[in-house]
């Protein structure tokens, strides 16, 4: 929401579509995120919201430069469309008021809440069953939300059609788990308009649960941008910057995964702009991309196809970061350089994005993704910070390493006391001769420790949720022979 009030604030529309279960919050956040809205500059008591700057309504749109005393700060527009809502409500009517005047009887249109609204959100909430139950305001939305800015023509018998442009981002909630269904299946081309899918779950964490509790006995506050910080990000959003490897990747993403709808790169381009604007970046990076690609793509491709395409992304992240201190010469097996090492031709520090081929060709999003994997495959294991140039050492082969020590104190000494083991870590335990009352001599073979008498083997830290783990902590399946 932070991400479409910046971006409206700019003038360009993101509409956003929460999803999840009933009773998750939904409609309480999008409602309650009005008050971080900032203020606009409007035209002095203009009902279409028209910008002093390109006036466009039927009032102001022929009325030239406007006089700076007719300007004003206003609240940006916040307007809710319920189910029961018309198309004059929502379009615009005839303004009985005037019709009626006896002094100066006119015939003149009055507003709907969507032209109210101009430059704000419109907010609607369960919008599958709206979809199934109003398609005439389906049509509308479609309309609103189909170019940016959206187009709404308003037509009433006796008055001249007017078309109006509309920047308003919407806002929906629906529960896909209940009739009808989820909106992808219902109005599919309604559910593409939607630059993302937000999947809302129930909190997980008590503490949040207790914030909730005593936000009013104790004035919590949620750690969210104030207005003025929107409106500053909303001002550094034009300046901020997609460099040509994204803008490569996202086209050759679209060719092949078969992607359907254009508006995909779109809001692609434009999401990784407004992320980028709250954390306060000149330019887009790849983090920013993989953040906001499975809010665009959610409702777009299939979840095999998401997952193949997060997983191409993760080994673009990986082979971006240099594993080896040291350059390694060339691979002459595989004839693949390595793209970190000055002896190649392409020092791009393993970027897969960058890979070059013989005659400087960049090479395709299918044979860089194979690259990165060749390139990870023929570089030495990763060493890590402080290491001493020793091999880094994971969790797995720490575990197997004690399970060996463990093992070789079972075995029988050679022509000494076996019966004890000198591992100090493991106390003073009976040998396996002794365990089992067994008083064979010591160079027969050992029976295997009791169960009970082994100390148990474990990770070093509790097990969590492989969503709560950090990048640096996920260890991919390239890497696992590193610690086997």
């Amino acid at each position: 929401m932070e991400m479409s009030l910046i971006s409206t604030a700019a003038g360009i529309p993101l509409h956003i579509h929460a999803e999840g279960l009933r009773g998750t919050g939904k409609t309480t956040v999008m409602r309650w995120a009005r008050q971080l809205a900032p203020d606009i500059h409007r035209i002095k008591g203009c009902l279409y919201q028209c910008n002093p700057e390109s006036p466009h309504c039927p009032t102001h749109s022929q009325s030239g430069e406007i006089a700076p005393d007719q300007h004003e700060a206003s609240p940006m527009p916040f307007s809710e469309i319920g189910h029961g809502a018309k198309l004059g409500t929502i379009l615009g009517s005839v303004d009985l008021g005037k019709l009626t005047d006896p002094q100066n009887p006119q015939a003149a249109l009055i507003p709907g809440s969507i032209p109210m609204a101009n430059r704000g959100i419109v907010f609607i909430d369960e919008i599958n069953r709206l979809a199934e139950t109003a398609p005439e305001i389906t049509d509308v939305l479609l309309s609103v939300m189909g170019t940016k800015p959206g187009k709404l023509k308003i037509e009433e018998v006796g008055l001249k059609p007017w078309e109006l442009d509309i920047t308003s981002s919407v806002w929906a909630a629906s529960n896909p788990d209940e009739d009808p269904g989820p909106l992808e299946e219902i109005r599919r081309q309604l559910s593409d308009r939607f630059d993302m899918v937000v999947p809302v779950q129930r909190p997980s964490d008590p503490l949040v649960i207790e914030k909730l509790l005593w936000r009013n006995h104790q004035g919590l506050t949620l750690g969210t941008l104030q207005p003025a910080e929107i409106k500053k990000r909303a001002l550094s959003l034009g300046k901020i910057t997609v460099p040509q490897s994204i803008i490569r990747y996202m086209a050759e993403l679209y060719v092949e995964k078969n992607i359907e709808s254009l508006r995909t790169i779109q809001s692609l381009e434009l999401c990784s702009r407004c992320l980028a604007a709250i954390r306060e970046k000149s330019e887009v990076t790849f983090d920013e991309l993989s953040t906001v690609l499975p809010l665009v793509l959610r409702h777009r491709v299939e979840p095999m196809v998401l997952s193949e395409i997060l997983r191409d992304l993760e080994l673009r992240q990986a082979a971006s970061v240099q594993v080896s201190p040291d350059p390694e010469p060339d691979d002459g097996a595989n004839g693949l350089n390595n793209p970190g090492s000055p002896s190649s031709g392409n020092n791009n520090e393993g970027d897969p994005d960058k890979c070059l081929d013989e005659s400087g060709q960049a090479l395709s999003c299918y044979t860089r993704n194979k690259a990165a994997q060749r390139y990870r495959q023929i570089q030495p294991p990763a060493y890590g910070p402080g290491s001493n140039g020793q091999k880094k050492v994971g969790w797995i082969q720490r575990l197997i390493s004690r399970w060996q020590a463990n093992a070789s104190h079972l075995q029988p000494s050679q022509g000494g006391n076996s019966s004890q083991h000198g591992d100090p870590r493991l106390g003073s335990y009976p040998d396996a001769r002794q365990a089992t009352g067994n008083n064979t001599s010591g160079n027969a073979a050992a029976q295997p420790e009791s169960p009970s008498m082994v100390p148990p083997a474990s990770p070093p830290d509790p097990a969590r949720r492989i969503g709560y783990l950090s990048w640096d902590e996920v260890l991919l399946p390239s890497q696992w022979k590193d610690y086997i």
